[in-house]
């Protein structure tokens, strides 16, 4: 597996250190009924349990080994990883929309509007789908996002709404 298969990985299975690593806020705790995780040893103490879990079982005999005596040098270079993954997830919700990027995974997929940009998204981008279930109401990392439902039509309820209208008097008639 490679190394992203296996930070995405340990964020999977690590939920509580993951929403704290992501700015959990009071706001999503309060409306999935829990409490605030709270960063009580900052985040590069989490850097440091992704490097385990990345870099104890890597390809490389070097990269193994550094791991095992001194796993906090790779701290700094999954803080950039997740910054390259950050702008990736960005760059394919611009693909979305406003809309879309704020949809739901299960949403994307049922609406045919998006499914196909949806395989495209995830074949480009296989981590995309896991990424977008943590982040994507949350501004710091999606900023495309919009409240609104995709299976609105506004275009088409704005047209609806015109032809409601009756015709203007003209000037002179």
């Amino acid at each position: 597996a490679s190394r992203t298969d296996r930070l995405i990985k340990w964020c999977r299975t690590h939920e509580a250190k993951r929403k704290k690593l992501f700015s959990d806020s009071t706001q999503d705790a309060r409306e999935e009924g829990r409490s605030k995780q709270q960063l009580h040893h900052g985040k590069n103490h989490i850097y440091v349990e992704m490097a385990k879990a990345i870099f104890l079982h890597d390809e490389t005999d070097e990269f193994r080994s550094l791991a095992a005596m001194n796993p906090g040098v790779f701290a700094s270079s999954i803080r950039s990883h997740l910054d390259v993954l950050k702008t990736k997830y960005r760059k394919q919700n611009a693909l979305l929309g406003q809309t879309g990027a704020g949809c739901t995974y299960e949403d994307l997929l049922s609406n045919d509007k998006t499914k196909n940009i949806l395989a495209a998204i995830t074949k480009d981008f296989p981590w995309w789908a896991d990424l977008h279930r943590w982040w994507r109401t949350n501004p710091a990392y999606n900023n495309t996002f919009s409240a609104a439902d995709i299976r609105q039509d506004f275009a088409t309820r704005a047209v609806e709404l015109f032809k409601l209208q009756p015709t203007p008097p003209r000037d002179g008639s």
